[in-house]
């Protein structure tokens, strides 16, 4: 499926790890609609200045596709494929797909200001889980794993796994940085409904409409993502939230914010009860 805006974080880190923005600088969001070529592009409420980390807070299309024209096709290319979108992350259970993120020579005139809000891709939930992670691992894209050990009838490990990295997205100030803005957008932007009581958290919302038989966007059947993880600043949980043809509210920071916000809630309340018995 198409992502919709939980895409922009590989535009955003993309664009801060090759220094071509900085947080604070301001982008022009043209107050909701932005003529690029034969292509007009807009927000779902005007914005007109913003910062570089209120255009992610926000979820500003045209702010993003700003940022990626200032980071260019082939920069942006190579961060898309850093994040491991278009490829298997080689999971230990069958039936995984790479999805689809074709290279810039077969991308059109306006491909720069769509692909950065997450259309003309396709991705599977896997990669979203795999993207929100790299940010809360420092840079790192992990290689997802199922099997923890095999024991043998005796309850004897006989086979383990480790996690093992496929390889380093960012550095760690960048993704330091990315985390920031990822706290911003559920305190002050547009995932608030994802905020988890006790604990902060990191996370980014999407809206994406459905391609029809014909080719062209619906109107009315949409995927709703949320992305994040918890607690911010020493992570052990990252979530995954895709709903799809929700009715009759479809944004992402409506519909899919709130399943993360019990679903992490529940998640670290229960690992932290298991990990600290004396305190029940």
């Amino acid at each position: 499926f198409e992502p919709g805006s939980v895409f922009k974080i590989v535009t955003a880190s993309g664009a801060l790890e090759e220094k071509k923005f900085t947080e604070e600088d301001k982008i022009f969001c043209e107050n909701g609609a932005y003529k690029f070529s034969t292509h007009i592009l807009h927000d779902h409420r005007p914005h007109g200045w913003l910062t570089f980390r209120e255009v992610i807070e926000q979820s500003s299309n045209i702010g993003t596709s700003k940022i990626a024209q200032g980071l260019g096709n082939d920069l942006l290319y190579k961060y898309i494929k850093l994040y491991g979108f278009g490829s298997k992350l080689g999971i230990d259970l069958p039936g995984e797909i790479s999805g689809i993120a074709r290279p810039p020579r077969y991308w059109s005139k306006i491909s720069i200001t769509t692909i950065p809000m997450g259309q003309e891709v396709a991705v599977t939930a896997l990669q979203l889980a795999a993207e929100i992670s790299i940010i809360a691992n420092g840079g790192q894209l992990m290689k997802p794993y199922i099997v923890k050990e095999i024991r043998d009838k005796y309850g004897e490990p006989i086979k383990e796994f480790q996690p093992k990295m496929i390889n380093k997205v960012l550095s760690l100030d960048t993704a330091k940085r990315i985390k920031k803005i990822l706290v911003g957008v559920i305190e002050e932007g547009t995932g608030k409904l994802g905020k988890v009581l006790g604990f902060s958290a990191a996370g980014k919302t999407g809206t994406a409409q459905k391609l029809e038989p014909n080719g062209t966007y619906s109107h009315d059947k949409f995927m709703a993502s949320f992305i994040g993880f918890a607690p911010a600043e020493d992570p052990v949980i990252a979530v995954a939230i895709t709903v799809d043809e929700p009715h009759p509210d479809y944004f992402g920071g409506v519909v899919a914010a709130p399943v993360f916000k019990i679903v992490a809630s529940d998640s670290l309340r229960y690992l932290r009860t298991r990990q600290a018995p004396e305190e029940i």
